[in-house]
Parts: structure tokens; sequence; C-alpha cells
């Protein structure tokens, strides 16, 4: 502190004799330069005098007889020079524009002051307007003020040179008079009346400022803990940056879809380490930041990693400027998913529903004009009535669907056997497979499950179906069940015709189907499989698919054991 204040004290002596030294510089130089445009004003009234009695060979006998040590110049009213005592008149220039010219022709004097090249001298102006219009122009050079500086600079250095070390020994003795009592404060109880008592009510404002301080940090910090805790358990990602692009804060999720694992971005003192392009540069993400950062709300969509991103930037406005955004990054993969599959859904429903009605319209429509013959009804009402029964099996198989869509299964679980169940989805298959050379069979045993009948009926009917559709004469079916750690187990293994690698991840969407020439031979609605999936995930289960061409399917369920 004695250091301090003795550098202080040191500091202003040398600022004060600086200034002073400078100050009356300004005024010696104010003072000459007075005195300097004084006598240029009278030396220009003699010169006029003269001027109006003799004209122009006035000016040239001044000039011979060196009366006049100073420059004088002659400008009509025009500007143009018609004598310099100097320069030849004939090559000068215009002086219409010169300042002290213009002052003259306005005010009828006027001073003007230029510094030389060399900046250590300047010349000054003093301009008169005659009775006949002209200027007459007087000019001197003189010492500028850095020349009067650097004239003078021997002197006042050892002037300020004498007085800077009176003051340092000075400024040292008050200092040392000044720390001594505060040196001596008890800060436990900072009883100072003695020799400062007016540092006592800082002392106290201190103490209450520093306590105050202290509440306040802990409310903040509490608050960023609480904002932090909040925003780490965020799925979406938040960036907040400012104007110039630099990151203030942020949460891990926006770091993991951003491919920025493992990167600091803030340092532990809170300053930023990085600007905002560094983590990402695709040019979505560019447009959303600049123009949030324009004052702009904004929205785009961007792919990274195979999965599809909204990020919504929104400035951040202060007093009508904005400095910073705010971006968030939401994952909308599963909602582009949805919408697809949707879409596909609709246009395939209407491909379904319209196929069986085109057929129904266009028979019923024959046989409303009479254009069938006797012995035909019989076949065109046999084909309404299957297309007809097509009809309302796929309407069933869509309503099915919805239903475990939108989890509005009215009906409880129940305990039920699984082996049951499929013996009797066996049992009303056996047509189908004699019809179509395959043998079935069911091994196993009795395994319970908590389930809905109709639901669980179907998903074994589903796949014992196409494993018999999509069989070959001279084939085998074979249902398993079986309960293994603590689930239960149904498998159905075929010989049949097989899928391709390439369709094994779509079979269990709607309407796939995966040899489009071969289904057409094949009925079926496409839902088959889609409503397994929808049924097994409904009783909290997987299922699974295996599958080589020309060797045969394995589809295996699933389902929690726990009654």
């Amino acid at each position: 502190m004695t250091k301090r204040i003795l550098n202080g004290i040191i500091i202003v002596s040398l600022m004060v004799l600086l200034a002073c030294t400078g100050l009356i510089m300004g005024v010696m130089y104010d003072y000459l330069g007075s005195q300097i445009d004084k006598e240029l004003e009278n030396e220009a009234w003699v010169v006029s005098v003269g001027l109006k009695d003799e004209g122009l060979a006035y000016l040239e006998t001044l000039e011979k007889t060196g009366k006049v040590k100073n420059r004088f110049s002659l400008v009509a009213e025009n500007g143009q020079v018609l004598y310099d005592s100097m320069n030849d008149e004939e090559v000068m220039e215009n002086h219409l524009y010169r300042e002290e010219i213009q002052e003259a022709l306005i005010e009828g004097e006027g001073h003007a002051v230029r510094e030389s090249e060399t900046m250590a001298s300047e010349t000054r102006y003093y301009a008169l307007l005659l009775e006949d219009g002209s200027i007459l122009r007087i000019a001197t050079n003189h010492y500028s003020q850095l020349g009067l500086i650097l004239d003078t600079l021997g002197m006042v250095i050892v002037i300020v040179a004498i007085l800077f070390g009176l003051s340092v020994a000075i400024s040292h003795n008050i200092t040392k008079h000044i720390v001594k009592p505060i040196n001596d404060i008890n800060l436990d109880r900072p009883d100072i009346s003695e020799n400062y008592e007016e540092l006592a009510p800082l002392l106290d404002r201190i103490h209450q400022q520093n306590r105050k301080i202290r509440n306040q940090i802990n409310k903040l910090r509490s608050r960023q803990e609480e904002f932090n805790l909040i925003t780490s358990n965020m799925s979406e990602g938040l960036l907040i940056i400012d104007h110039e692009m630099e990151i203030l804060t942020y949460n891990q999720s926006a770091i993991r879809i951003l491919g920025g694992e493992g990167k600091t971005l803030i340092s532990e003192e809170g300053e930023s380490r990085g600007n905002i392009f560094a983590l990402n540069r695709s040019e979505p993400f560019r447009a959303v930041v600049e123009e949030a950062l324009r004052g702009e709300h904004t929205t785009h969509r961007m792919t990274i990693g195979g999965e599809t991103y909204e990020i919504l930037g929104s400035p951040a406005v202060s007093e009508g400027a904005v400095t910073g955004a705010i971006l968030i990054l939401m994952d909308i993969t599963e909602k582009e998913v949805g919408e697809r599959l949707r879409r596909e859904f609709t246009s395939n429903v209407s491909h379904e529903l319209k196929t069986p009605l085109t057929s129904i319209y266009g028979v019923s429509d024959m046989l409303a004009a009479g254009l069938v013959k006797p012995e035909d009804v019989v076949g065109f009402a046999q084909t309404i009535k299957e297309e007809s029964a097509r009809l309302i099996s796929l309407i069933d198989d869509i309503m099915q669907i919805s239903r475990l869509d939108e989890n509005s299964v009215h009906k409880e679980k129940e305990p039920l056997d699984l082996y049951e169940l499929a013996g009797a989805v066996l049992n009303r298959l056996e047509g189908n497979a004699e019809k179509a050379g395959v043998e079935m069979k069911l091994e196993g045993e009795s395994t319970l499950v908590l389930g809905v009948d109709y639901i669980l009926d179907e998903i074994i009917y589903n796949l014992c179906e196409n494993s018999v559709k999509y069989n070959r004469p001279g084939g085998t079916v074979v249902v398993h069940v079986r309960k293994e750690a603590g689930r239960c187990i149904l498998q159905v293994s075929d010989t049949g015709i097989g899928i391709p690698a390439e369709g094994l991840e779509r079979v269990f969407e709607r309407f796939y189907r995966v040899d489009k020439s071969h289904s057409n031979l094949i009925p079926g609605t496409g839902l088959g499989l889609s409503i397994v999936k929808h049924g097994v995930a409904y009783h909290g289960g997987e299922v699974h698919i295996e599958s080589k061409e020309n060797v045969g399917t394995m589809v295996t369920v699933q389902l929690p054991g726990d009654l």
C-alpha cells in the first residue's frame, strides 16, 4: 500500500509538473502569437496607406529597400495574385479560397495560421480588405508549438527534474505518515476514529456490501446450477451465442447432436473458447445463426448422421439491439418417419381399397345394364362376393392397426395358454395347408401369458398363414411354444421361399410386400406382419425375423411371462 500511495503521489506530481509546463508553454505560444498578429495588423495598416497613395510602386519600393522583412502579397477580389514579395505572381495559384482571404472578403480582415512541412515552424497570415476591393496579405514565420518546445527543451528538462526530485522526497515522507495509522488498524474492531474517523462509515459500508455480494453470488450460483440441471437433462440441444458468434453457454445434447463430444467450449472462468461455426458449418446451420443475429425468428431443417433435426433460432434483444441468439436443436426423425409412413399408408390404403371397389363397381354396372348372360350371373356374383370379402378383410385389418396404434383395445388382459391358441389357429388353417401341400406341426408345452385373446390369436394366425402361403409344395410349418428365461416364446418357422436380405428391415411396414410380381398371385393385404408387430408391442414384447432365400423363414415372438 505504501508503494502504491508513493507511486500515486509521484505520478500526480509528475503529471502536475508536466501539465504546468505545458500550460506555460501554451500561454507563451499564445502570447507570442497574439503579439505577432498585432505587429502584422500594424504593418498592414502602414502598407495599406502607402498603397493608397502610390499603388504597386510602393510595394516594389519596400521590397528593394528591405524595410519590411515580412512577406506581403496583393490579391485581387477574384483571388488572382497581383503582387508577391517572394514569388513570381505569374506562376502562383489562385488565392480566393484561402482561409484568410475568405474571412477578409466577408469581415474586412482575416487571420490564418498554417504549419510548415517540418512542423517546427508555422506561418501566420493577416489579410486586410482595401477600399478598391483587393486584399493586402502579410505573412511571417515563427516558432510553432513544437518548435518552441524543442528550442526550450533543455531548460525545461532541468527545471522539471529539480522539481520532480523535490516532489519524490516530500511524497515519500508524506506517504509514511499516511500509511502508518492505516497499517495499525485492527480489522476485527476497525476503530480508527483517532486519525481517520472518516474511514469508519466506509469500512461499515464495505462490510455490508460484502455480505450483500456474498448473498447475491450464492443466489446466482444456485440459479446457475438449476439452469445447468434443467438444460443438461434436455434431449433438445441448446446453444446461446453473442453477437460475435462466440458461444456463451450450451448443453451436452447440443454438443452430442453437432458431433462435438470431448470439446471444452467454455473455460472454468466462464470465457468462451470457440466460435459457433467450429461445431457445424453446414448451410442450414449457418442460415439459422445469421438470420437470428439479424433479428429474425427462423427455423431450418438439417440432417446429421442420418438423423433429421429442426433448428430454431431466436434473437436476443436488449434495448432494441440484437446482442446474441438462442438456438434450439430438436430431433424430428421420428416425426419425419411418421409423416412418411402416414403418406405411404394413405396412398396404399387408397390403392388397396380402390382395387376391389373398382372390380365390384364394374361387375355391378354390367349386371345393372343387363349385359350379363343368365348363365354368367352366378360367376359375376361370386366375383362381387370375393371382392367384398377382400374389402371387408382390408378394412378390418386397418381398423385393428388403428386400435393398436391408439392403444384403444377395449378388453382387459387375462391369463391365456399360448399353446392352446396356437393349436386352435393350426386347426383353422388345416384346409389351407392341405390345399397348398404343406405339413403343419405344433411343438412345445403349455405356456401361460397375460394378454388379449383375439389380438394374440391374430398374431399367431398371421404368422402361420404367411408360412403356409409363401411355402412350397411338400414344405413344413413348425410352431414351437415354450417358456425361456421367464419369457413366453412363440416361434414359427417354415421351409418356404424366404425373404431377401434387403427386404428384412421393411417386412413389418404396412402394405409392404417383398416380391410385387409374386405377391399379385398370392392374396393378402400386406398388413399381416404390421398387425403382428403392433400386437406384440401392445403386449410389451418383441418380434424378430430370420430368413434366407429358398431356405425358409423363422419368426420369434417374445412376450412377458409374469402374470
